[in-house]
């Protein structure tokens, strides 16, 4: 599912200017599972910044298994 879909309910606006931290699992190109953890100031900034490293962690922007509030 994308980051949208995995995100909705958990994924919240940052206030104070701090970032609130995520981890992302997804299945990369080789269909082995992986986990990152991305720091985000709200779903919008989540999403650009998931859609600009997806090239980096060898997976697709639909790959999303889960994301949790760290």
């Amino acid at each position: 599912m994308t980051i949208r879909e995995a995100g909705k309910g958990i994924v919240r606006k940052s206030y104070g200017g701090r970032k609130n931290t995520y981890r992302i699992g997804f299945a990369n190109r080789d269909g082995e599972e992986d986990e990152t953890e991305l720091d985000a100031e709200d779903m919008k900034d989540l999403a650009k910044l998931w859609s600009s490293l997806c090239p980096e962690f060898n997976c697709k922007a639909n790959s999303v298994i889960y994301v949790e509030a760290v």
